[in-house]
This record gives C-alpha cells, structure tokens and sequence, in this order.
C-alpha cells in the first residue's frame, strides 16, 4: 500500500451512471451523469456528460484539477436508440443533453486527462461492450464485475466473434489488455449500521430463499426441487411467497441458518452480501467468475455444485454442524463490512488507480 494516496484526499472526476463515489466524496466529486434515465436525485450530479461539459473537465484534470477521472462505460454503443430516445424522454426540456451525454465516456478515446483513469464494468455481462474496449488502452486499470475464471472470454461477442482463439491469445496488444482487468464487487448500499455490532440472531428455520425464478438464472429453478427435497426430509425452510420490504427482508432472513443464493443475471448478487451482514450463511453455488475479495468456503460462505444433488447434499452437511455455522455467519458479517460497503467499494477503485495490484 506504500506510495497510495489517501482516497479521501483525491479530486475525482466521475463520468457515469454510478454515484457512489459521489455519496461518498460529495465534496470532492465531480459526477458527469451519462444514464439514459435521469438520477432520482438530480442533486447528486454536476451536469450532464454533454461533449463540451466532459472535453471541459478532462482539460481541467490535464490541468491539475483532479487527481483521477473514473470512467463507467455503458452496456451498448453510445449510438444505441435506447440511449438518445430514453434521454431525450428523461430530460425533454434539455434535448441536447438527451441526445449526447450517452457518449461522455467516450470522448476519453479523444482526448487524455494525463491523470489515472480507472474504467469500472458494474454489469451482469461477462464479455466487455467493443464500444469500451479502448478503456483498456487509456484506463491504468480496467475493473470488472462478471469476469470469467478464463478472463479472455471477455472478448466474446466484441473483440473476437466467438471464443477467443489461441492466435488471437498470442497477439502482445491483446495480451498487454488482458492485464488490466481485475474483479469488483457489488456494494452492500441499504443497511442499517447497527448491524455490524448486533447480536446473533435466534434461528427458527434453516434455509431461507426469496428470489425471482421466473425468467431468471436456470440454477434457481433447478435449485427449487431440491428446497423440496429438503423440506419432506424434515428441513425448516423458510421460502415467503409475498413481496418483502428491505427491513423485513434483512430481519426474516436473518433467522435461518443458511440463506441459499443462487446467481441471478450475473454471479456476483446482492443478496450473497446482504445474507452475511444478516449472520446468515450464504450458500451459493460455485462461481464462474474471479472476484474480489472473496468469502471462503468453510470460513465465510458455502458453496455447492450445480449439477443435480449438489445444493441438498452441501445443505445437509453444513446444517449437521450449527456451531460452525454460528462462526461462519459472525465471520461473514465482518467480511462483508469490511470489504463490501460503498466506502471500502470506492476506496478500492480509487487505490486501484496507483496500484493495480491492490
């Protein structure tokens, strides 16, 4: 950690659709808003990423304005009509800033700020957009939530039209690109701080699940006959059937032993988070992406195989041993706090701006 600033001295230039940092750093953020939807808060940005606002501030950071810009690179090409026509529907009153702040993150293929640039890909996808493979040029360090175990398969589908080939593999351009990329996770957002010193919750039930099935990751539904399975052997499942709000949702799960998590859109899920921070065990199947600052098996979290038998055989197991369980949910509380809050979130993309290797 030598020789890496104090992310709370750090002048930052954000161009996205993220406002972490910006709660985090308000004063000494600046945050060009590039989402099609405008922000619930419109307090919360400083403008709009038209062209002339963002060559603006990239001038100022070559000036010595900010110390590092944070660029978040949208899904599809900036030309996309689901950019521009729902800009245009979110701010009707300013049609330019509708039709152009799409391409905020862009204009850094134009024009350096001479400061580090960090590119951070918060989405479900596994493959990088080709509109933001030139992040890997410009940006210090490229940081990815769904990164596959085989990190070349970011290139599926953009830089290369199918599986990235061995020739393709061999090429230093591609190789130099390859070693930008890290893993990031998503943040634990709503809690209540009380949380990170409360005490062990009284379990009533062992496995708790909630979670959209219908049009979501096929390992939810095949996970569901086996929750079955578990109950007609005589496993207290805890499955609600109606919509909860958050406070509800923490407190409830917080009363089994185990909260099975199975991956939704991408592997990385809020929930793997928010069922530590409520001391209980999350059960997840195993991850198909690297990630970052990972909760251990046996010591954080569970994980279980996919294939038929794996969730009902790993459940079984860990539930014979509720002493364990009780320190990995006091484990995985303290994990999540320490590395999953939107404080320790930002500060890692800030120090990953002057050492890629943190």
């Amino acid at each position: 950690m030598t020789g890496i600033p104090d992310p709370s001295s750090l002048r930052i230039l954000v161009i996205g659709d993220y406002s972490h940092i910006k709660s985090q750093y308000p004063e000494r953020t600046t945050l060009l808003w590039t989402g099609a939807r405008s922000p619930a808060d419109p307090r919360a940005i400083d403008g709009m990423a038209t062209p002339g606002r963002v060559m603006r501030a990239l001038r100022e950071a070559r000036e010595g304005k900010y110390d590092v810009v944070v660029a978040y690179p949208h899904r599809y090409s900036a030309w996309h009509p689901r950019y521009w026509f729902r800009g245009l529907l979110s701010t009707p009153l300013h049609p330019w800033a509708g039709l152009t702040r799409a391409f905020g993150v862009s204009l850094l293929r134009w024009r350096d700020p001479k400061v580090p640039v960090v590119a951070v890909d918060m989405g479900d996808a596994f493959s990088i957009p080709r509109s933001a493979i030139f992040l890997l040029d410009r940006a210090a360090v490229f940081l990815k939530r769904e990164l596959p175990v085989d990190n070349w398969q970011v290139f599926y589908g953009s830089a290369h039209p199918n599986l990235p080939t061995l020739r393709f593999r061999k090429k230093p351009r591609w190789q130099r690109r390859l070693r930008k990329l890290r893993p990031i996770s998503l943040p634990l957002i709503d809690f209540d701080p009380a949380m990170r010193l409360a005490d062990f919750p009284d379990k009533t039930h062992d496995i708790f699940f909630v979670g959209g099935v219908d049009g979501n990751s096929s390992v939810r539904a095949a996970g569901l006959p086996e929750l079955e399975r578990l109950k007609a052997l005589g496993y207290k499942i805890d499955q609600p059937t109606q919509r909860l709000d958050r406070r509800a949702y923490l407190e409830r799960m917080s009363h089994s032993w185990i909260a099975w998590s199975p991956e939704g859109l991408g592997w990385d899920c809020n929930r793997h988070y928010e069922a530590a921070i409520a001391q209980s065990v999350p059960l997840m199947n195993h991850p198909t992406i690297i990630r970052h600052a990972p909760m251990l098996e046996g010591v954080h979290g569970l994980y279980y195989d996919p294939e038929p038998g794996g969730l009902e055989r790993r459940a079984v197991a860990a539930l014979a041993d509720k002493d364990h369980l009780r320190a990995m949910a006091t484990a995985a509380r303290d994990h999540a706090f320490a590395h999953t809050t939107v404080a320790a979130h930002c500060d890692y993309i800030l120090r990953c701006a002057f050492d890629p290797a943190v």
